[in-house]
């Protein structure tokens, strides 16, 4: 069966084969000998062959050849005025770690951490804490993205920290502390994803407050990994109508750290793919 890219093939080199034959063409014609009888008529054959050629050869002149495409603009090189109106965006800190202003999903924009290590979906509803987050060379990262809606009366905050090394390569380390600080005592929930595995556990604080913790952990690109903190209650705990739900909020926090890919660069900015 031809196919449709074959054809296109053929009809390529039939008009560069025509593009070549008239540019021969037009070279020998210039040592024609004309019978003076025929130079009327010929010398209209040769306006409307000139006519001719100078079309194919201008349209040869153009094969192969496309017009520039500019670069597309990162989000931190244009004007935030053409940003979406998010915090994200218009936070000058953030808006150099936001990969593009299209969604990436329902509700998410997707951040690249600032030394490249992971990316991450930004709520778009949510604040990026400047003051509470930062890097450490290029193996340490914290990012702290916090809610507050008064209205829905519900607030949280997510507290995410990336390890190249350390403890990175006993993470079981980041179970213990956790264990100690949030004064947890239940076994750790495991999830198993392509290349990495995620450990957490939910507490009650106190009435409608709850803590989602845990780490997720490179099995490919070790050793890295992503200790995970998810606080969540009511703006106001002595309004009527507040009321936060364990199991929605904790499956909220996990898809969240489920957006979490790692990029595959260590330390020393090599590749870990492999290793």
């Amino acid at each position: 069966m031809i196919s449709i890219e074959n054809i296109q093939l053929v009809q390529t080199s039939q008009v560069l084969y025509q593009c070549h034959y008239f540019h021969i063409y037009a070279k020998n014609d210039k040592k024609a000998v004309v019978r003076p009888k025929e130079s009327s008529r010929m010398n209209k054959s040769k306006t409307l062959l000139a006519v001719v050629i100078a079309i194919m050869l201008g349209g040869c002149g153009q094969m192969g050849s496309s017009p520039e495409e500019e670069p597309e603009k990162t989000p931190a090189e244009m004007d935030p005025a053409d940003l979406p109106q998010i915090d994200a965006f218009q936070n000058e800190y953030s808006r150099e770690m936001m990969v593009s202003t299209e969604p990436v999903a329902d509700g998410y924009y997707l951040m690249r951490s600032k030394i490249g290590a992971f990316t991450i979906w930004f709520p778009e509803e949510a604040v990026f804490m400047e003051n509470a987050s930062g890097v450490d060379g290029d193996h340490y990262e914290k990012l702290r993205i916090s809610y507050e809606n008064k209205n829905e009366n519900r607030g949280y905050t997510g507290n995410f920290q990336y390890q190249y090394g350390g403890n990175a390569k006993k993470p079981e380390r980041i179970l213990d502390n956790l264990r100690w600080r949030w004064d947890y005592e239940e076994e750790w929930n495991e999830i198993q994803e392509d290349e990495s595995t995620i450990f957490y556990g939910a507490k009650e604080m106190a009435q409608n407050e709850y803590v989602v913790m845990g780490y997720k952990v490179s099995t490919k690109q070790a050793p890295q990994v992503i200790e995970f903190v998810y606080d969540v209650s009511c703006v106001n705990k002595q309004a009527k109508g507040c009321d936060i739900h364990l199991e929605k909020e904790k499956e909220f926090a996990l898809e969240w750290v489920k957006s979490i890919q790692f990029s595959g660069t260590r330390s020393d900015g090599g590749e870990t793919d492999g290793e």
